[in-house]
């Protein structure tokens, strides 16, 4: 059995400090890991190109000397690694972007000051803003991924359907 998540390759471990770098300079010290997901991920009738988590205690504990902290990780980044392949870098950048303004540096945490939220009106503003050139990359990148599924799908099951082929004979077809 295959392994669902991998690392995420030093491009866009790269591409992850630049866009915190150019828009959310409160993560800067904030560890985050971005992860491959090789499986197509679903919720309410969308495919999911990415989303973000805090790590719960255990997964902290596991990656505690990887991210060189006590504390593990800060966040994850899911990726999904069909989407990214295909992606435009500008759309990479604003995938990441995306799941970057779910986070909160809350100044007056006593542990761990990095938090999740939902979106705030101002976070929707700035997004529309920045993506005025192409307001519906969103849903251009999720057709556009979603295809290549469709399309795998239905080569999987035209494989399935011509392994299982059998002539006059009863000896398999090849």
């Amino acid at each position: 059995m295959a392994i669902r998540y991998e690392e995420a390759t030093d491009d866009v471990r790269s591409l992850l400090d630049k866009v915190i770098a150019d828009h959310f300079n409160e993560l800067r010290n904030a560890r985050i890991v971005p992860l491959f997901d090789s499986k197509k991920r679903m919720s309410g009738g969308q495919l999911i190109l990415s989303s973000i988590m805090k790590p719960n205690e255990l997964l902290r504990h596991f990656t505690k000397m990887e991210a060189g902290s006590d504390d593990g990780y800060d966040y994850v980044i899911i990726l999904d690694k069909k989407g990214w392949d295909v992606l435009t870098d500008q759309d990479r950048v604003r995938l990441l972007r995306h799941e970057l303004r779910h986070t909160f540096y809350d100044i007056e945490a006593e542990d761990n000051p990095y938090k999740l939220v939902d979106h705030s009106v101002s976070d929707f503003y700035e997004e529309i803003e920045l993506n005025k050139e192409d307001p519906k990359w969103r849903q251009r990148a999720t057709t556009m991924v979603g295809d290549i599924y469709e399309q795998e799908k239905e080569e999987a099951k035209e494989k399935r359907a011509k392994k299982g082929k059998r002539g006059r004979d009863g000896a398999r077809e090849e």
